[in-house]
Parts: C-alpha cells; structure tokens; sequence
C-alpha cells in the first residue's frame, strides 16, 4: 500500500490518488481505533492470567517484604525475626507478608530447635501465599463460567488436566460440557491444608538442610524428567530424571500445590477434600495425608511418615493462621 501511496504523489491519476489516499487514511484509522488486529494476535489466556496476577501482587507488595541475601544469611537476624513471626503466631493467629527467597545458608550453624523454628517460620508465609493465590484461581474460574469465556476455560481446563481435555473442542462448547467443566475444576482447584505442607517440606528438604534445598530451592522432591532444569541425585547420576529446581522456594511451594491439585494420582485427596468442604467441615494435614500413597515410591509408608511429622511436630496448630 505504501508503495502505491508513493507513486500516486509522483504524478498518477489524481482521482484514483484520492480514492487510495482515502483508503489508507481509513485503514490506518481502524488500525489506531483497534478493530483491526492480526489472527496471530488474539490475546493469549495464559498471558491474561499472568498479568492479573502481576496486578494482584503489586498490590500486595505495599503490605509485603521481601528479604535481602544479607538479611536471610545473618543469622542473628534471621533468629530474633523467627522469634517474632511465632510469637505473633501464637498470640494473633495471623503472619505477616514476609518472605524469603531462599533457606539461610548458615542455618545448619543454629541449634536444633531453632532451626526447626525458623524452618516453620519462612514455610508459613509463603504456604499461606500459595493457598491464596489458588483461591484468587479459584475465582477467576468463577468468572470465566459466568461469563462464558471460552478461552480462559480452556485455559484453565488444560492447566488442570481436567479428563479428556485433548478432545474437547472448546470453540463449541454446550451448556451442559461448561457445568461438567466447572464441576471438576472446582474440585481440583483448591487449598491444601497447611500442616500437611509444613511436614511434606520438612520431610523431602530434611528441615532446609538437604542440597536441593540449598542448590535448587527445592524443598518438596518434584521429579522431572526435562533436561537443564533440575538436579540429578549424587548417588544415581545417570538416572533419566532429576529433582526440579527452582528460582526461589515460593516457586517450589506453588508447583508443589499444583501438582497435588491436578495429578491424577491424588483425585482420592481432592474428592475427600471436596466432600469435607461441601459439609461445611475443612480438611485437616493429618486426614490429606492419607490419600498421598502415591506421592514417594516407599508407597503408605510416606502416608504414615507424614503423619507421624504433623503429630509430633504440632503441626496442626498452624492449620487455621491467616495472612496479615
């Protein structure tokens, strides 16, 4: 168009040079108004999703810290700062929106019970975030039902492996397929109990002190079977997987959360979960650790590991906290 437009100056036709000019005035106007836009270009549901979630954390960051290296490596600091956050959790039932990016580096040089108690202590804000952010998940899936947005709902659909989403054409969908798909996502998108997080953490990254904690911010064991993301055991070097790691251990608990919401090897956990909340009664760390058999290759032995974790640690008094 612009070469025609060039030629039309240097001495064309006037009327034909004054129906193309008028042509391309009106095709750049719809351009700048937005009614034209590539097929390439359709908004990406994914990217939707990631800005409001942009949106939502900003506005959390006013009331949010997050620690530097040189505070998280002081151990000093770290300790006095534990000290608070349980104190606060014991008299309040609330934490405040304080986060660490990674496990102290020095923390092995802090006595026992201490270490545990800063353990728990950064564990806590970052597990009440992630069960949060499934909430706010949880609404956006809400709304996109409601107002029949077919491609946040296939969005969704496919992040959460809802069964049989590859066969489903989600540019033609019924009435009755949208209520089917909310019902399994509602079931599947949902909060994990705190103290079934708190001993699963405990146990995969040994209180913080395991090297995928340390090297990947790993503190829940996730395989993958993806190269260049992750980090292979010492004593199985040429296994054809590898422990996931992460960029920090907030990212490690999100993941963590959604694998237990989507896998189909806990559908037992979110089915109880489901029935308990539908009673109006909230499932407990110690009654979803039944159902993650499936979770490490000792089978139910894990189950009562977990188990024996929450009871001996105490760990359900953290079940009902709350963010500032």
């Amino acid at each position: 168009m612009f070469t025609k437009f060039k030629s039309f100056i240097v001495g064309h036709n006037s009327s034909r040079y004054a129906y193309d000019l008028y042509f391309f005035l009106i095709t750049l106007t719809l351009f700048i108004l937005g009614f034209l836009v590539p097929k390439d270009k359709k908004p990406d549901p994914d990217q939707l999703l990631q800005k409001q979630y942009e949106f939502n954390v900003t506005k959390l960051k006013k009331h949010s810290i997050e620690f530097t290296d040189e505070q998280i490596n002081n151990n000093d600091f770290v300790l006095e700062w534990s000290k608070k956050t349980l104190t606060q959790v014991h008299k309040k039932g609330t934490v405040s929106r304080e986060f660490f990016n990674h496990i102290p580096k020095k923390m092995n040089e802090i006595n026992t019970v201490d270490k545990k108690n800063i353990f728990i202590s950064i564990l806590l804000p970052i597990a009440l975030r992630g069960n949060e952010l499934v909430l706010e998940e949880r609404e956006f899936i809400k709304d996109a039902i409601s107002s029949n947005d077919l491609s946040q709902i296939e969005y969704f659909s496919k992040r959460y492996k809802i069964k049989d989403y590859k066969k489903i054409n989600f540019a033609k969908l019924s009435v009755k397929q949208v209520e089917e798909i909310k019902s399994k996502l509602l079931i599947k998108v949902n909060k994990i109990p705190i103290s079934m997080i708190l001993a699963q953490a405990i146990i995969e990254s040994g209180w913080g002190s395991s090297r995928f904690a340390k090297e990947g911010n790993a503190l829940f064991g996730e395989w993958t079977w993806q190269k260049g993301i992750g980090i292979k055991p010492q004593e199985k070097l040429d296994a054809n997987y590898a422990v996931k790691s992460f960029s920090n251990i907030s990212a490690s608990l999100n993941s963590y959360i959604l694998n237990l919401n989507r896998h189909e090897a806990y559908n037992e956990m979110r089915n109880y979960r489901n029935k308990k909340y539908r009673n109006g009664d909230p499932i407990t760390g110690y009654e979803a650790a039944n159902f993650l058999s499936g979770y490490a290759e000792i089978g139910y032995q894990y189950v009562t590991k977990v188990k024996d974790m929450i009871k001996f640690n105490k760990l359900e008094r953290f079940e009902n906290l709350v963010l500032e």
